[in-house]
């Protein structure tokens, strides 16, 4: 009984501490936000800077933002600044000046950013404004704060003091937005540039007339969204049976994938070795069924008619942003979805 007591004790006084720390934390906060001295936003914006560093979804809906900063300000350079796995997807857009590629853990790593080659290169451009894309976090905060622009926008949070590393911290519950695209826009419009409220499709441009063929792009990290191999492979029987459409062929990440099984059903393996190879070579199907994620982006940003795999809630966030897009949905399992209800809304475009 005794034992009890003194849990209880060490628990109540284990909690009334870390209250009173994160009072503490917050007066000081406080104190330091009203003391912060901004920037000014400068008179002439000639040169900014595009901080996207992860995720090929996210490069992909960034794209059409920077068209139409650069239609309204065709004078504007715009640079940004990527990591090498989304990197290649700006070389698609001619409105972007410069593409930088950042390597964070090289150089003693985020701590040490400071010292990384392409941040002092980058500092020494001296931007007009550099606009943190990617949500709230300390490392996007730091890298911004280290290229020391003349006027910096991103995500805060209100409480931690990474907010005070930008002049413009824009605070918003991010489950009030509808979409990733709304997201990112709102950072636009608050570094105070002005775009179209409503964006042109995503776009990386016209490869190769689509044929009547049908891609599968199975390969996601997400557990909740991998459709089982058995159901993909009742489609591609049932397609290919039916002959309404002419091949199904496969996209994997890797030959180590294990749904180079699928070839056992009659798909057709498709090796790729680079993403502008994949790019290129997924141009020339006209159907593709995908599960959520980059693959599904480039898709849609082809103009193809994508069919999506999903096992998350949020779907509607991260889609992309295009037309003839079907999403099949059910985040209690992905194997509740029947391969036929697929099949019948391919078969309807």
């Amino acid at each position: 009984m005794m034992f009890k007591y003194l849990t209880l004790i060490k628990n109540f006084w284990n909690d009334s501490l870390q209250k009173f720390r994160h009072f503490l934390l917050g007066i000081m906060y406080l104190t330091f936000k009203s003391q912060k001295k901004t920037n000014p936003y400068p008179k002439n914006v000639k040169k900014i800077l595009l901080i996207r560093r992860n995720r090929l979804g996210d490069a992909i809906n960034l794209l059409p933002i920077i068209n139409a900063i650069k239609k309204n300000y065709p004078d504007i350079k715009i640079n940004v600044l990527a990591n090498k796995y989304n990197s290649q997807v700006f070389e698609y857009c001619s409105a972007i000046s410069d593409i930088h590629i950042l390597n964070e853990n090289g150089w003693l790593g985020q701590n040490f950013l400071f010292l990384n080659p392409i941040i002092r290169k980058l500092k020494n451009e001296n931007f007009d404004l550099v606009i943190a894309l990617g949500g709230y976090t300390s490392r996007l905060a730091k890298i911004t704060y280290f290229l020391k622009p003349k006027y910096s926008v991103g995500m805060g949070s209100n409480k931690l003091f990474f907010d005070l590393l930008y002049d413009k911290a824009v605070i918003k519950d991010k489950t009030k937005f509808k979409s990733q695209l709304e997201e990112m826009t709102v950072l636009i419009k608050a570094a105070r540039l002005v775009i179209p409220k409503k964006l042109p499709y995503t776009n990386l441009g016209s490869f190769n007339k689509p044929k009547n063929w049908l891609a599968i792009c199975p390969d996601v990290k997400r557990i909740e969204s991998q459709y089982p191999i058995n159901l993909y492979g009742e489609i591609i029987q049932k397609i290919l049976k039916d002959k309404q459409i002419e091949k199904v062929a496969f996209f994997t990440g890797s030959s180590d994938s294990r749904y180079i099984r699928l070839a056992r059903y009659g798909g057709k393996y498709i090796k790729t070795a680079s993403l502008k190879d994949f790019i290129s070579a997924l141009s020339n199907y006209k159907y593709v069924l995908t599960a959520e994620g980059g693959s599904a982006h480039i898709a849609a940003a082809l103009g193809l008619y994508v069919f999506i795999i999903s096992g998350t809630k949020n779907q509607n966030y991260w889609k992309p942003h295009a037309k003839n897009i079907r999403t099949f949905t059910n985040s209690i399992s992905v194997n509740k979805i029947k391969p036929e209800s697929i099949i019948k809304f391919l078969y309807k475009f």
